[in-house]
């Protein structure tokens, strides 16, 4: 479904607010929303006034005074970092780079944040890049091992085996001759080989 024309005028006078951080709220419903464009304006107008802040040097987000940051303005940064990144490469598959650099600035920021590697993901995915897709998960387990949202992701894509040569790509011809011969070489429980139910035994009278 194409999405409508968006007026950036328009959506910030509806928005009706300058507060940064209910911006990048109203831009992350935008993004589950599938309104992409909508959330790039809302966003791109979050990080212009987060910019402005006379605490930031240059118009830039400094990573280095995150840890004197009230939390919850550093969620609100985090959040907006990877949501942008996300309406980005959604809106047009050839600014899948640059969504996934905007990611990659969020979990800079909160590297235990699950959402952030999950939507490093969808970027990814979005790129067909099965390979991006898994590493950027497998990175947000890694983190934080019992994710359930990155979890039920990885269950999605599916676990593949580690490559018989770690260093070649997995479509590599010795790769994939040698995954058959391990394949093969695996040991297979036969019918007959398999232990027989024991019957219960009979009750004493």
């Amino acid at each position: 479904m194409r999405e409508p024309n968006v007026i950036p005028a328009q959506v910030l006078a509806e928005a009706g607010t300058r507060d940064p951080m209910l911006l990048t709220k109203l831009g992350v419903a935008a993004v589950r929303n599938e309104q992409w464009q909508k959330a790039l304006v809302l966003l791109a107008e979050a990080y212009q006034i987060f910019s402005e802040d006379p605490e930031m040097k240059e118009g830039t987000l400094r990573v280095e005074t995150d840890s004197e940051e009230p939390i919850a303005r550093l969620q609100a940064r985090g959040r907006m970092f990877s949501h942008y990144g996300l309406a980005l490469a959604m809106s047009n598959r050839a600014r899948i780079m640059d969504g996934a650099r905007f990611c990659e600035i969020a979990i800079q920021k909160e590297p235990y944040q699950a959402e952030h590697y999950a939507i490093l993901a969808r970027i990814w995915r979005a790129g067909s890049n099965r390979l991006k897709t898994v590493q950027a998960i497998d990175r947000g387990l890694k983190e934080i091992p019992n994710s359930q949202l990155l979890l039920e992701m990885r269950g999605e894509i599916g676990w593949r085996e580690k490559n018989a040569v770690a260093f070649l790509p997995r479509e590599h011809p010795l790769n994939v001759t040698l995954g058959k011969m391990l394949r093969k070489k695996r040991p297979r429980t036969r019918s007959s080989e398999r232990p027989r139910p024991v019957p219960p035994a009979k009750p004493k009278v």
